[in-house]
């Protein structure tokens, strides 16, 4: 496994696991009255992983990004400042 990828699914976990964490702070504390909305349902388990879900990918593709941005230069362009002396 090369080391971009390794770096990005790095990052994408981290950044489910924050979201599912988000996820979880919301449903613990019934902001919008999610949780009391999705417990008196058949399909609230359902609607409870889809919000997990697109939440956590939502911070997976914010932190991925985020890293990508504050990554530090480097790479393959050896002779970037070559002929700069």
């Amino acid at each position: 496994m090369s080391d971009l990828l390794r770096f990005l699914l790095r990052h994408a976990v981290l950044g489910m696991a924050m979201g599912i964490a988000f996820t979880a702070v919301i449903l613990v504390l019934d902001i919008g009255q999610i949780r009391s909305l999705t417990e008196g349902d058949a399909t609230g388990t359902g609607v409870r992983l889809l919000l997990a879900f697109f939440i956590g990918s939502t911070f997976a593709s914010l932190q991925m990004g985020i890293a990508v941005m504050y990554a530090p230069p480097g790479g393959d362009d050896d002779d970037r400042g070559a002929g700069e002396d």
